[in-house]
């Protein structure tokens, strides 16, 4: 399982590339009711812990926390990747940036991966390594086809390594008075190493009804390039009473972690009952994994592409309630296959959610 093998092959880059090209053939039609985006939408946050499931595990996927802000404000910020991502998309020709109103969304994050034994001081061979990011992302999203098609792009920079996830975790088993984690020095790219990705997204409405209680059905396709390498595609549905539009919910978008996500325009909000219950499953085909497989930086332990299973399967469950006129509290249980061929690592990953979403 010591592998000096490096990541992101040729072919793999050109696989996705060539999915990702598949997904941008959309209507070119303007929607002008994105063309009053706010400057200040709104913010969220969002907490992940594999100790928000019944099974109360603390591992692999063990702990991620992002803070997302939306609205023409992030465009403007000294830290937004705004610009770089629009030159992005305009190199890519994934969209056409100039003409379509658009709405803009910003988050700051943390992910950390551990292995099952967090009492092990050594390096765990029989185990996925340690692993965490800290990262910034801007998304920038616009719909098409009518309002039944929702593009997102979003670009993500960020640091492996660290010692942030480290103290954190650390902290909060020293809070709980659980056995403190030992092997963080064996993570992935200790020390830090830049990183990055690039992700485009188009959502596609499927069913929509009228009633009280509202059913709606929207199915997504995925592409990234960068410490996630994949491609996927998705369906998801919600259910209850439901009041925001289809556009601005996306549980799909989640890659471990929740990707930023525009919050809700004025005329989005028609009232104080929201109250829905909504879930999905998501086929993966994974190229690359950086927090299993390493990136340039040498890593203790790193896993080559013959030792991670390429396809992965995913499910969610969720309910959000509407607390006040602005705010709104959801949890969130998600399932993973297994990303490991073998060992105890070898194990399908469960992880919860808590979601805070304020909007203006």
């Amino acid at each position: 399982m010591f592998s000096r093998q490096r990541p992101l092959p040729v072919a793999a880059i050109l696989l996705v590339c060539a999915l990702v090209a598949r997904f941008t053939h959309a209507e070119e039609t303007v929607i002008p009711s994105l063309a009053g985006e706010p400057y200040d939408s709104g913010w969220s946050l969002q907490m992940d812990n594999d100790l928000l499931t019944p099974k109360n595990h603390d591992r692999d996927y063990t702990g991620g926390l992002a803070v997302t802000f939306a609205g023409k404000r992030v465009q403007q910020w000294p830290i937004s990747l705004d610009s770089t991502l629009k030159k992005f998309n305009r190199w890519l020709k994934v969209t056409d940036v100039d003409r379509r109103p658009t709405l803009h969304s910003m988050q700051i994050g943390l992910a950390a991966f551990a292995p099952q034994d967090l009492t092990r001081s050594d390096v765990n061979m029989d185990d996925r390594p340690y692993a965490s990011l800290v990262y910034l992302a801007n998304s920038r999203q616009s719909l098409e086809d009518s309002g039944r098609t929702a593009i997102q792009s979003t670009l993500t920079v960020g640091i492996l390594g660290t010692h942030i996830a480290k103290t954190l975790q650390k902290e909060i088993h020293k809070l709980t008075k659980s056995d403190s984690p030992q092997g963080w020095k064996h993570q992935i790219a200790n020390g830090g190493e830049p990183t990055l990705r690039y992700t485009y997204a188009s959502q596609h409405l499927l069913v929509s009804t009228d009633d009280r209680f509202r059913f709606e059905v929207k199915y997504s396709n995925e592409g990234s390039l960068g410490f996630l390498t994949e491609a996927n595609t998705s369906i998801s549905a919600r259910w209850g009473l439901i009041k925001t539009p289809w556009w601005s919910f996306a549980p799909d978008r989640a890659e471990y972690f929740s990707q930023p996500s525009a919050s809700l325009l004025k005329a989005s909000l028609l009232g104080t009952s929201e109250f829905y219950i909504w879930t999905g499953a998501k086929l993966r085909a994974r190229a690359y994994n950086a927090f299993l497989q390493g990136q340039f930086r040498e890593s203790e332990l790193r896993y080559d592409w013959l030792e991670v299973r390429p396809v992965l399967a995913e499910a969610w469950l969720g309910v959000t309630k509407q607390v006040t006129p602005h705010t709104r509290l959801s949890w969130i249980i998600r399932y993973q296959s297994s990303e490991l061929r073998r060992g105890n690592g070898d194990r399908d990953l469960v992880w919860g959610s808590v979601l805070l979403n304020r909007d203006f």
